[in-house]
């Protein structure tokens, strides 16, 4: 059941975007601090009548269940990741700045995650507001 959630909300998530872009949004790092972006991918490659964007090689991929009404603080990807909510409700919020953002699963779901404890200074701050479990797909990204 899970991996058709997942299969959906992917499905559902290349069909709303254009041919040419796949946006994520993103928390990046500028000067040192963790910043919300959009970002938008490299344009696809085609087969089997589908558009592909290429995301990179994952290792040790996992899906974590989080309690409702979980407050984490700060925190920082263990690796530049991709987590897609499958259930519940994420707020992130920046300690440097008011930029906040909530996320539902859904077509937006998708986030690419980049802030490392060695290029960000305060991280994000995470929680999980919501009164049923999150699970978060996580990939994280194998870099060469």
């Amino acid at each position: 059941m899970l991996y058709l959630v997942l299969f959906t909300s992917l499905l559902t998530l290349i069909t709303q975007t254009s041919a040419q872009n796949l946006n994520v949004s993103t928390i990046a790092v500028q000067n040192g601090s963790s910043i919300l972006e959009c970002w938008s991918l490299q344009s696809p490659t085609t087969g089997a009548g589908a558009s592909n964007y290429p995301l990179g090689n994952f290792t040790n991929a996992f899906i974590g269940a989080i309690p409702p009404h979980t407050y984490i603080g700060a925190a920082w990807p263990r690796s530049i990741q991709y987590s897609m909510i499958l259930q519940g409700l994420v707020h992130i919020s920046l300690p440097s700045s008011k930029d906040e953002t909530y996320v539902q699963p859904g077509p937006l779901s998708l986030l690419l995650v980049i802030d490392e404890r060695n290029v960000s200074i305060s991280g994000h701050v995470t929680d999980f507001p919501g009164s049923e479990t999150t699970l978060i797909a996580q990939f994280p990204v194998e870099v060469r």
